[in-house]
C-alpha cells in the first residue's frame, strides 16, 4: 500500500501539472497571471526535480526506460490513428456512393493503426516495470514543461475576419503594423449556417415614454399566450420594418407590447474551402469549422471564435494559432496519465515473472 509520503508526492505532482497547464494555456480559461515570474520559477524547479527523480529512480535501467517510453509513444500514435481514421471511414461510409472507396482506404489505415498499437503496446508491457512507470511520470512531467514553455516563448496567435460568402480568400495574416505572416495555404469561408433551439418564448413589456419596462413572460398554451387572466392568440403578432422580431401592441392603457424573443443559438458552423498541397501536389479540402472543432493545416490550428452581421453580410472571426510546443505538451499530459495509472495498478506478480 502507498504510504503518506507517496500520496503527498502524487498530490504535489498533480498540483504542479495543473499550474503548468494554466501557465502554458492561459487563454483556455486560466488567469494570465500564471505567466508571471513565479510560474516560470515553479516550472523550472519542477522540471529539474522531475529530471533528477527520473534519473535516480531508473538507476541501472535508464536505457530500458528510454525504449519503454518510446514504445509507449508509438503505441499511443497507433491508437490515435485507429480512432481518427475509423471516424473518417464511418463518415465516408454514411455518405456512400463514390466515397465507399475512400471509406475502405480509411478503414485499412485504421487497421494499420490497430496493428501499430498492438505491437508497440506489447513491447511496452514487456519492457516497463512498476519502478520504470514511476520514472516515466517524472520524465513526462519534464516533457510537458518543455512543451508549455516552448509555446510560451514561440506561440503565434492571430485573428482573421472573413466574409461568409467565399468572396475573400486569404493566405496570410495582415499585421496591424503593416507586415504579414504567411500561412502556407489559402483559406476562405464559403457559407455560414446557424442552428437554433426549437423552443418559443415571448415577453410582455409595459411602454413608458416609448421604452419597454417591467418584462413579464407569458405562458404558451397551444396558440394562446397567457399572463394572469389575460389571453392573446400568438398569431396576432406581426412583423414590421425596423422590428427584427414579430410583435403585438396590446390595446388599452398603459400601452403594452408583446415581443417574440429571438431564438437561442444552438450551434453555428462555417463551411470553409482550404487550398493547400500534399507532398508537392495541389489539394483542395472542404472543411466544417465549429466551436471546439478546429481545422489543422500546415502547423496552424484554425478555431471558430464568433460571427457578426455587418451591413447585411455575415463576418466570421477565426483564430489562427501556431504552437510549436503543442505535441510535446500533449505527449507529456498523456504520458503522465498513462504512467500514473500503470504505476498504481501494475500487477506485481507479473512484474516478478518478467524480472
Amino acid at each position: 500500500m502507498m504510504n503518506f509520503y507517496t500520496k503527498a508526492a502524487i498530490m504535489a505532482v498533480g498540483a504542479a501539472c495543473v499550474l503548468l497547464l494554466a501557465g502554458g494555456f492561459p487563454l483556455m480559461g486560466a488567469p494570465a497571471v500564471y505567466r508571471g515570474g513565479a510560474m516560470l520559477l515553479l516550472g523550472l524547479v519542477s522540471a529539474l526535480l522531475s529530471l533528477c527523480g527520473a534519473w535516480r529512480i531508473a538507476s541501472g535501467q535508464r536505457l530500458r526506460l528510454v525504449f519503454g517510453l518510446l514504445f509507449l509513444f508509438f503505441s499511443v500514435i497507433g491508437l490515435v490513428m485507429l480512432w481518427q481514421y475509423s471516424a473518417q471511414g464511418i463518415k465516408f461510409a454514411e455518405q456512400g456512393g463514390p466515397l465507399w472507396m475512400g471509406a475502405l482506404a480509411m478503414f485499412c489505415t485504421a487497421l494499420s493503426g490497430a496493428v501499430f498499437f498492438a505491437v508497440f503496446g506489447y513491447l511496452t508491457k514487456r519492457v516497463m516495470t512498476r519502478r520504470l512507470w514511476l520514472a516515466g511520470i517524472h520524465a513526462s512531467l519534464v516533457l510537458l514543461t518543455i512543451g508549455v514553455y516552448v509555446d510560451y516563448k514561440y506561440e503565434e496567435r492571430y485573428r482573421l475576419i472573413l466574409p461568409a460568402d467565399g468572396s475573400v480568400s486569404t493566405d496570410a495574416v495582415q499585421l496591424p503594423e503593416g507586415g504579414r505572416v504567411p500561412l502556407g495555404f489559402s483559406f476562405a469561408v464559403e457559407s455560414f449556417s446557424v442552428a437554433h433551439y426549437d423552443d418559443e418564448s415571448y415577453t410582455l413589456y409595459t411602454l413608458e415614454e416609448g421604452r419597454p419596462v417591467r418584462p413579464i413572460q407569458p405562458e404558451l398554451q397551444g396558440d394562446m399566450l397567457v399572463a394572469g387572466k389575460e389571453r392573446w392568440n400568438k398569431n396576432l403578432l406581426k412583423t414590421a420594418p425596423g422590428m427584427p422580431q414579430p410583435f403585438y401592441l396590446v390595446p388599452g392603457n398603459p400601452q403594452r407590447v408583446i415581443l417574440r424573443n429571438p431564438p437561442v443559438v444552438k450551434d453555428y458552423c462555417a463551411h470553409c474551402l482550404v487550398n493547400t498541397d500534399y507532398r508537392g501536389r495541389p489539394e483542395q479540402r472542404r472543411e466544417q469549422l465549429r466551436v471546439n472543432e478546429p481545422i489543422s493545416c500546415k502547423g496552424w490550428l484554425l478555431s471558430l471564435e464568433s460571427y457578426e452581421l455587418h451591413h447585411g453580410r455575415t463576418l466570421v472571426r477565426v483564430q489562427a494559432r501556431r504552437a510549436p510546443g503543442r505535441i510535446a505538451a500533449l505527449s507529456g499530459m498523456v504520458g503522465i496519465i498513462i504512467c500514473t495509472a500503470c504505476w498504481c495498478w501494475w500487477n506485481k506478480e507479473e512484474e516478478e515473472a518478467l524480472t
